[in-house]
């Protein structure tokens, strides 16, 4: 877990560091939308798009650190967990609830991760003469979808019932 939360703070950095980096560097109104193709159909002052880059990292980390905590309070018949009565027995309870605070961590990382080399390729759009969107975010997403694929099937199996003796 401690590691997760490494990786949480060195990417809040980043965002930070990102931001600070690259508002001067930016015009005053940047290209804040893109369409398929990667042409701009949408623009902003350049501090509101990174005020809300900023505001959606927050609320991102936020998430991942609070739900789970939030999750812990909720009555067990509230919970959807696979196999909740094994896993959610008192013996277990607090490991259950490591595990699920680790799985979302990683996930909000990989996420917050995501949104962040995304605003890198619109910052380095911006900064061109013409901007356009690059096609790498498209292999972004697949790769990202891989990985929210392995992650839940990673989750679920986390939550099998063990092998009887």
């Amino acid at each position: 877990m401690r590691a997760q939360r490494a990786v949480s703070l060195v990417l809040l950095v980043l965002v930070a560091l990102q931001i600070a980096y690259f508002y001067p560097q930016l015009p005053e109104t940047v290209a804040s939308h893109f369409d398929a193709a990667g042409r701009p159909n949408g623009w902003a002052p350049k501090g509101a798009f990174l005020g809300l880059y900023a505001a959606v990292v927050g609320l991102m980390v936020g998430l991942f650190l609070i739900v789970p905590v939030l999750l812990a309070r909720l009555p067990v018949a509230l919970i959807n967990l696979p196999n909740k009565d094994y896993w959610l027995a008192a013996e277990r309870r607090e490991q259950t609830w490591t595990t699920i605070q680790l799985h979302l961590l990683t996930l909000g990382n990989a996420t917050v991760a995501l949104v962040l080399i995304i605003f890198q390729l619109a910052i380095r759009a911006n900064l061109s003469r013409s901007p356009s969107l690059s096609p790498v975010v498209w292999i972004l997403l697949a790769a990202f979808l891989g990985f929210a694929v392995a992650w839940t099937v990673r989750f679920l199996r986390a939550f099998r019932l063990p092998p009887r003796a």
